[in-house]
């Protein structure tokens, strides 16, 4: 995790939250925002951010978007159930896919 820092000991009232990449996202937040909470942001956004006093903290893409990945796989099951109830689709979810960024 990377955190990018404002003036020292700001306070944090409000928080923006993307996972993925939260560099387009963010471009039409508010400006009263005090900290971005997201998997990437390119090395300029996260200057622009700090310079604008606000918190950046980057967990990295695939990190913020992996948890939700067996949320979706029985969302679309239940759906495709529901619509093709004669059908014999499957939602699998890999067991070996992982991130393809190594955090050290």
């Amino acid at each position: 995790m990377q955190l990018g820092r404002p003036k020292p000991d700001k306070d944090i009232r409000t928080v923006a939250l993307c996972a993925g990449s939260g560099g387009s996202v963010f471009k039409s937040l508010p400006k009263d925002i005090d900290a971005l909470f997201t998997g990437e942001l390119s090395h300029h956004e996260v200057l622009a951010a700090v310079e604008n006093d606000k918190y950046v903290i980057l967990c990295g893409h695939s990190n913020t978007e992996r948890g939700y990945l067996a949320v979706l796989q029985r969302k679309l099951q239940s759906h495709l159930d529901e619509d093709y109830m004669e059908s014999e689709i499957e939602v699998i979810r890999s067991r070996v896919d992982s991130d393809p960024l190594e955090m050290i």
